[in-house]
């Protein structure tokens, strides 16, 4: 029985004890407008439903929007003085749905949307939440002298176009994350409408605007990839990862109340990426409650974030720094291999010792990656299967200590690894190695989609790189699996290849390392090679820096696709000699006559490299 199956029982084992947390299962408990609008307070409620309208309506005006949301507020005031009244025990969503259905002209703006307003909750729910996938333009400046009248004269408006802005191009966020990038927005605005000048308005809009779309993408990204996981695994595997990350947060914390928090944010995130928008706000909200009154037994950091009012507090707990690691837990971990009853208490509580292990193995190793805890609690469980069939198990454990380390040790030597070789080449060589890797292991990809996979592992590079040792193999091991989640994504509608579509399903845990490890796809049969498919001109020295490191790195994936199996020795030359061409006609004012002298050599090298 795999490890995560078995911290699934556990999770069942221990749901007795969880009954004082307000969890709810698939047929979620429904929650009535009047108790929500008391949380949040008129303001609030009119921006979670702005929210949750422009997420549903992407073609909407602000102003459009900003109507409905206001008369589903005030009926939502009327229900918090009349409880009673029939209309205000409607589920949320079914009422917010409601008020959509009857926009009129709904239809020509949204078609699909007759159908989904004939269905019945939760399958209308589901609808609208299958057709949030229209693409949007990309963010552009405003003129930062129009913001800041507006920003002046009606700060209220303003802010609803925040909020609008996110939502639309970002219709999977959680409420709450939409309404905290609209105030830090909000705050931006505010700071660079100080400055007297234009120019310095734009210069300082662009500076800080940068971060607040970094968070944005993060943020949503992150959202994503839980959902993700819990479709191509399930929420087994969630929670084992929702458990890692509490140990990691909170060395000290108490580890049943650990699991009670775990159950309730995995449930809370099945909401969310269900679509159910206010049930997930008000889960959230009750999660973050329960949280704080649980601080004593998670660590003494909560309080001052348990002190913030509800909304602000989770963006208060993710900037709180990890708690140290007391010296003394280090002994902890010896009880689960060192022990004398440890193969009696192994088989006899399977479940519960498996996940405890994690949670203290987390606890001690804040450093590591979620990823490597999970892949050493995974091989764990294997060594104590072998070893406690054995009739000599405490020798057959022996060496467990040193087996644990080197889960660990594999993971920081490839980062370290990885970071030397970017250190070495920078950006635009470091993408053609990664080109080289993944052309030769998925070769059936499209030339874009290459390019923005290999272009990401090296934005992840040069970020994690950069920051403190002690940081790197997280923040490295985070971000692919991101994007490995999202290549996994596409693999499951548009089949790669069988040894991809093997690393994507057959372990999250070792999703990563199966990818490290492929070569190149056996199944694969090259096209024959065109030399007159492979032109060499001056185009590839025009455009932007980014432009022209594109249309080098497409010839680059032309060349490895006509030989995927090519040995690293010829990826280097061929490399280097293209190179070599590149910036000699690159540098010469005629370049297309500089090309057309160097094409034959160039040929000549890639039918050579192409041949072995």
């Amino acid at each position: 029985m795999k490890w995560v199956t078995l911290i699934c029982l556990l999770f069942c084992t221990l749901a007795t004890e969880a009954r004082h947390l307000k969890k709810r299962d698939a047929d979620h408990k429904s929650r009535h407008v009047g108790g929500l609008y008391l949380m949040l307070g008129k303001e609030h409620f009119e921006d979670l439903a702005l929210v949750a309208l422009a997420q549903n309506l992407q073609k909407c005006s602000t102003e459009e929007l900003e109507k409905v949301a206001k008369q589903m507020t005030t009926f939502a005031q009327h229900c918090a003085d009349h409880e009673e009244d029939g209309e205000c025990k409607k589920p949320i969503e079914t009422l917010f749905l409601d008020q959509v259905c009857k926009a009129p002209h709904l239809a020509d703006g949204y078609p699909w949307a007759v159908d989904c307003c004939a269905k019945q909750d939760p399958e209308r729910v589901q609808c609208f939440h299958e057709h949030r996938n229209i693409e949007k333009e990309p963010h552009k400046r405003p003129d930062v002298d129009a913001a800041c009248t507006e920003h002046k004269d009606n700060h209220e408006h303003s802010f609803h176009s925040y909020l609008v802005e996110i939502s639309q191009r970002h219709p999977d966020m959680p409420p709450t994350a939409v309404m905290g990038l609209a105030s830090q927005y909000d705050g931006i605005i505010t700071g660079c409408c100080a400055h007297e000048s234009k120019e310095e308005k734009e210069t300082c809009y662009d500076t800080k605007c940068v971060e607040v779309q970094k968070n944005t993408y993060y943020i949503e990204s992150k959202q994503k990839q839980a959902c993700r996981i819990l479709e191509q695994f399930d929420e087994r595997v969630l929670g084992a990862i929702k458990l890692s990350k509490t140990g990691q947060h909170y060395s000290t914390a108490n580890f049943e109340v650990a699991h009670q928090l775990t159950l309730e944010a995995v449930h809370v995130i099945k909401d969310c990426c269900k679509g159910h928008k206010f049930e997930c706000m008000m889960e959230k909200m009750e999660y973050m409650d329960h949280i704080c009154e649980n601080q004593e037994k998670l660590s003494p950091s909560l309080k001052v974030c348990c002190e913030k009012p509800v909304l602000e507090r989770k963006r208060c707990m993710h900037a709180l720094p990890k708690d140290h690691a007391p010296e003394a837990q280090s002994r902890d971990l010896k009880h689960f291999i060192e022990h004398e009853h440890v193969c009696k208490n192994f088989v006899e509580t399977k479940d519960i010792y498996l996940a405890k292990f994690l949670f203290a193995f987390s606890q001690e190793h804040q450093d590591s990656s979620v990823q490597t805890c999970l892949r050493v609690a995974k091989g764990l469980e294997a060594l104590l299967t072998k070893c406690c069939s054995d009739v000599n198990s405490a020798d057959c454990l022996k060496d467990a200590p040193q087996l644990l380390e080197a889960g660990i040790k594999q993971a920081q030597e490839l980062t370290q690894q990885n970071c030397a070789l970017y250190k070495k080449l920078g950006d635009h060589d470091y993408q053609s190695v990664m080109i080289g890797r993944y052309t030769a292991k998925m070769p059936e990809v499209s030339d874009a989609t290459l390019l923005k996979i290999t272009g990401k592992m090296t934005k992840t590079a040069a970020k994690c790189c950069a920051l403190p040792e002690n940081q790197i193999q997280a923040c490295a091991e985070e971000k692919i699996d991101i994007l490995l989640g999202e290549m996994c994504e596409r693999q499951s509608t548009t089949f790669i290849n069988d040894q991809v579509r093997h690393c994507c399903v057959n372990s999250y845990a070792d999703r990563r390392p199966c990818f490290t490890k492929l070569g190149a796809d056996p199944t694969y049969k090259a096209p024959e090679f065109d030399a007159n498919a492979f032109q060499v001109g001056p185009d590839i020295c025009e455009g932007t820096d980014e432009e022209k490191s594109n249309k080098r790195h497409t010839l680059l994936i032309h060349a490895m696709k006509a030989n995927p199996g090519m040995s690293i020795e010829n990826k280097k030359e061929l490399i280097g000699e293209f190179t070599k061409a590149r910036e000699k006609c690159c540098a010469q004012e005629d370049h297309q006559h500089c090309f057309d002298e160097e094409r034959p050599h160039i040929l000549e090298i890639l039918k050579k490299c192409l041949a072995h």
